[in-house]
């Protein structure tokens, strides 16, 4: 959409938090009428900036908890048992080779705080482990890249 104001940002920032937010509470923030918010919303669909409102759930079965790991090895050349041994750990999703100083990036997934907080006591008890320098946790996913696009 070309010509895409202020206004409509805003209304696709809203709907973006939560696709289920009541249009009122969408105007009242926008300063807009309801029915006008409506048919922006209509509008957006109609360009194809908007494809489609969805809900996501995290079923109990499924890992709900994304954190990054930081880790920092003992020695280089322990560097390539870390990064093989990381790589086999089911919760660790993604694991990065950092350039510099900056050792093994680890994205984990997993079901509770409890679960996060044992594999992190895991990997500072490893003899090829020097430290976990930083831990995050996410708190919300801003945008996720569609590899089908």
């Amino acid at each position: 959409m070309k010509n895409m104001d202020d206004k409509d940002k805003r209304i696709l920032e809203m709907l973006i938090e939560d696709s289920r937010r009541p249009y009122r509470e969408v105007a009242d923030d926008v300063g807009l009428s309801e029915s006008t918010v409506r048919k922006r919303v209509l509008k957006l669909q109609e360009e194809g900036v908007i494809e489609k409102f969805t809900i996501k759930i995290c079923r109990e079965e499924e890992r709900c908890i994304i954190a990054f790991l930081t880790l920092i090895p003992r020695n280089e050349s322990e560097m390539k048992d870390l990064l093989r041994e990381t790589q086999i750990i089911p919760q660790c999703e993604e694991v990065y080779f950092l350039a510099g100083q900056c050792g093994v990036l680890v994205k984990v997934n997993i079901p509770e705080i409890t679960e996060l907080d044992a594999l992190i006591e895991n990997f500072r008890g490893r003899s090829d482990v020097k430290s976990v320098e930083r831990v995050c946790v996410v708190l919300k996913n801003l945008k996720t890249s569609n590899p089908e696009k």
